[in-house]
């Protein structure tokens, strides 16, 4: 079983505490407590971590030192990108309509309906992959804003108003018709369209640098994932994915149990990767250590392939200690 983390590398290394020797001493650090693999959060609100000719000037470049230091020791980097906080300022946004207080993480949420936005993130990813060489691609926040507020104001923007003229006769459908199976089917449809569009061009760019495509879904899979257009269980069936990790993240060892059930099932079949998602502290609270070797062996139990720490930063002295007690191969 292998063990990944996702990381902040900007919060983990700040300014002044950012040179390649901080980053070896990091990577050292997490090596020894045998993670594998560092998804790195080097895109989110606005703010590039990395080099780029399409985005413009870079708060600082954290990429290259973390690569060089995973490199040093035997620690995969793959950079995240995707729409929401980790996207791109785009063409078109996700416009919810009439709305009384929007919540933060659903503005300035680039809508995947526009071809525009699809390409441009693609072109991110292609310039990270040609520019740094990493050994692989990580894709977050693919899909439309939480189903939280999804489900009563769905994207107003041009391009889905115009897309829903030909299935429903109308730019917006109502609350009325969001009750009609058949209207919810067609809009949930023509939303997974437009993300598996955009999953499908960062499986081309990773094909193109030979190396693996993984990604952070989204753990209730028909609550969440699926309204909001990411159909993972679909996307590893037809092989668009080398590695799903559901963030399954719960304070409750119960609810995470009932999560690696579903997601056993779910990937059932398939030749993907499944990395079992431990939310150390997370928006949905934070957990201890002994709390946090429960469920890697629960996750072991259900036969997931690793295990993918949430965040990298949360981890102290006694979680490094524990977790090199642990038999990884």
């Amino acid at each position: 079983m292998a063990l990944a983390v996702w990381g902040h590398p900007y919060s983990e290394y700040p300014v002044g505490q950012d040179s390649l020797d901080d980053f070896r001493r990091g990577f050292e650090r997490l090596a020894r407590s045998h993670v594998s693999t560092y998804y790195a959060f080097v895109l989110t609100h606005g703010k590039s971590y990395f080099r780029s000719r399409v985005l413009g000037e870079a708060e600082r470049d954290l990429l290259r030192p973390a690569i060089q230091a995973g490199t040093e020791f035997d620690i995969e980097v793959h950079p995240i990108i995707g729409l929401g906080a980790v996207g791109v300022r785009g063409a078109g946004m996700y416009d919810p309509g009439e709305i009384d207080n929007l919540p933060s993480w659903a503005g300035g949420w680039p809508c995947a309906s526009w071809a525009e936005n699809r390409q441009l993130t693609v072109r991110v990813a292609q310039e990270m992959l040609d520019d740094y060489e990493p050994t692989g691609l990580h894709m977050d926040y693919v899909r439309y804003p939480n189903s939280a507020v999804l489900d009563t104001h769905p994207c107003r923007c041009e391009r889905c108003r115009t897309e829903r003229m030909d299935w429903l006769g109308k730019e917006v459908p109502s609350l009325e018709d969001l009750q009609r199976p058949a209207v919810l089917y067609k809009e949930i449809q023509m939303r997974g369209g437009f993300v598996k569009a955009l999953v499908q061009g960062l499986r081309d760019a990773a094909d193109d640098a030979g190396v693996p495509l993984s990604m952070a879904a989204r753990a209730r899979y028909l609550k969440d994932a699926v309204a909001e257009g990411q159909d993972w269980a679909e996307w590893a069936a037809d092989e668009l994915v080398d590695a799903v990790c559901p963030m399954s993240y719960n304070p409750c060892n119960d609810r995470f149990a009932r999560f690696l059930e579903e997601h056993t099932g779910l990937l059932a079949g398939s030749d993907v990767l499944w990395y079992a998602g431990i939310g150390r502290k997370s928006s949905l609270g934070e957990i201890g250590t002994p709390q946090m070797m429960e469920q890697i062996e629960m996750a072991r139990r259900a036969g997931a392939d690793g295990i993918c720490i949430f965040h990298a930063n949360a981890l102290g002295d006694e979680d490094f200690t524990a977790l090199r007690t642990i038999d990884w191969d």
